[in-house]
């Protein structure tokens, strides 16, 4: 711990670290980019692997930049990843996690862009001021911050930014939180709204209910989901971890019979209000892997599971119910190629692939993709 080394970076991983070998050893590097050399100050040692933040830079990489944030150096915030790296190589590195992860995990090559999301008011400024919600981290005197990288200890901030400035975080920071370990913002219900395909949908959404972070992410997902699954008038469609009723809604609107399974009690009253004006859309409150046996027909699916993916059984059920087409929204491309190597055993598929850009700054990566049935 605390012993400098010279490494040669020589790859992105999985979660935003750098990686470099030496003498043996493989070290996870932040605050590094693949073709650098650097000096690495050791922070975790490790039986396999040791991890490091790189704290002078031999021989920078064209695409570094200097961070905007204050913050974002060894020993500060953990909420960013890539602030030192320009938004190109940023996508570069992200689209190289996800071949990486599918070619190990999944024995599949594929090679996709990651798209930029940058139409949120700020076209001179990307990248930035997009996150419309976030938890702040309360430290022992009251203040709000994030937690240090690699650690559980606060770090106070007076700014932050990603933040949209809709969230007026500057007044929330302003205040003192004695007694409480954590705050949500925004930290009670409101109303989101979208527009999708020329129309404006409205969204209930509860302070502990999921709502997407990106300013734009709702619209760009939801626009991508009409586009793979096509909706059809009186098609019965399956929306799994179906939230708030985001893909739901969309589906309902465009004729489809929805049935929409949710674990979470608050998104579920959120969803019902949401879709009351559709009789043709139903909520099953529950876990995924255990309501899913009462669909009985689905000629579409969408499933929007957490980072950890879908359980085994949920897509077993899913290829049981023979849809004519899938589309799976990833928040992590490991446990996505897990399930895209599940879903080929199953007789499905990958038919198209997408990748957005909806955390910028962060090691991050949204994917949209389709799948088929494979007729043998």
């Amino acid at each position: 711990m605390g012993e400098r080394v010279e490494l040669k970076v020589s790859a992105i991983a999985h979660g935003g670290e750098s990686i470099a070998r030496f003498d043996g050893w493989v070290f996870f590097v932040r605050y590094a980019i693949p073709g650098e050399q650097i000096i690495a100050e050791i922070t975790e040692v490790g039986k396999s692997f040791h991890r490091a933040d790189a704290v002078e830079i031999i021989t920078p990489s064209p695409d570094r930049i200097t961070a905007r944030c204050q913050y974002f150096h060894p020993g500060g915030c953990g909420g960013c990843d890539f602030q030192h790296i320009t938004l190109n190589r940023q996508r570069e590195l992200k689209s190289e996690v996800i071949t990486e992860q599918f070619k190990r995990l999944a024995k599949i090559d594929l090679t996709i862009p990651v798209i930029p999301v940058t139409d949120v008011g700020h076209g001179d400024n990307p990248g930035f001021h997009y996150r419309t919600r976030l938890s702040l981290h309360i430290n022992k005197d009251g203040r709000a911050g994030f937690h240090k990288a690699r650690s559980h200890e606060v770090l106070p901030i007076n700014e932050c930014v990603v933040v949209a400035e809709s969230l007026h975080l500057k007044d929330v920071l302003a205040k003192s939180y004695l007694g409480v370990s954590q705050v949500q913002i925004p930290d009670q219900m409101r109303t989101e709204q979208i527009v999708i395909r020329g129309k404006s949908y409205l969204f209930q959404v509860s302070r502990e209910s999921f709502w997407q972070g990106h300013i734009k992410a709702a619209e760009v997902l939801g626009e991508a989901a009409l586009e793979i699954l096509q909706p059809e008038r009186g098609e019965r469609a399956l929306d799994l971890y179906g939230g708030v009723g985001l893909f739901g809604k969309l589906l309902a609107d465009h004729g489809a019979q929805v049935e929409i399974i949710e674990s979470s009690e608050s998104a579920v009253r959120d969803g019902i209000a949401n879709l009351k004006e559709f009789p043709n859309a139903r909520y099953h409150h529950g876990d995924v892997a255990k309501k899913i046996g009462e669909i009985k027909s689905a000629d579409i699916v969408l499933l929007d599971p957490p980072r950890s993916g879908a359980e085994f059984e949920v897509l077993r059920k899913i290829a049981a119910l023979a849809p004519r087409a899938i589309c799976y929204i990833s928040c992590d491309p490991a446990s996505l190629a897990r399930d895209s190597a599940r879903l080929a055993e199953l007789g499905y598929e990958i038919a198209s692939a997408s990748a957005y850009d909806l955390f910028p700054q962060t090691a991050h990566i949204e994917c949209v993709f389709s799948f088929r049935r494979v007729i043998s």
